[in-house]
């Protein structure tokens, strides 16, 4: 699940439940508030569980960066992707509890000769070529971890998973 939305979702519940609590709108059904409040239990907000503390998300050995994908094109013989840079934490006390920033503006890569790259399936991460990410949908989320050579081409990236 994208953490990102889990706050605005967590707004929208609580909302819905005063409503049909107060009886304020018929749109507002027991249905509806009962989703929210399994949303809501799931994720505490910040502004719910008081002062929240935030860590840099961990990068694996040899990794220095993220990005979110935002595409994937074959281009020319080689596999080009549309990335925006981005910073990642973490709340200390719900490790589920992760916001990505886009850090920079949206960028094209290409990658290198013999580059790997690996995507989450059921609980295996599994290698896939590059030119793989073109014409398949990523089954978890689209943010990655990543390296560069010294000449701007990706050498490696990975799936981060987030439950």
């Amino acid at each position: 699940m994208n953490h990102r939305y889990v706050s605005g979702a967590i707004v929208l519940a609580s909302a819905a439940a005063l409503l049909a609590a107060a009886g304020g709108s018929s749109s507002a059904s027991p249905n509806a508030a009962a989703r929210a409040t399994a949303v809501s239990t799931k994720a505490p907000s910040a502004a719910a569980t008081g002062a929240t503390a935030w860590k840099p998300c961990h990068l694996p050995a040899g990794y220095k960066h993220f990005f979110k994908l935002d595409s994937a094109k074959h281009l020319s013989g080689r596999t080009v992707v549309r990335v925006t840079p981005e910073t990642c934490k973490v709340n200390t006390e719900n490790d589920e509890d992760v916001v990505y920033t886009p850090s920079g503006a949206p960028r094209s890569l290409v990658f290198a000769s013999g580059a790997s790259v690996e995507v989450l399936r059921d609980t295996t991460t599994v290698k896939v070529a590059p030119k793989w990410l073109v014409n398949h949908k990523l089954a978890n989320s689209p943010y990655f971890y990543y390296r560069v050579n010294g000449h701007g081409q990706i050498t490696a990236m990975q799936e981060i998973y987030h439950p």
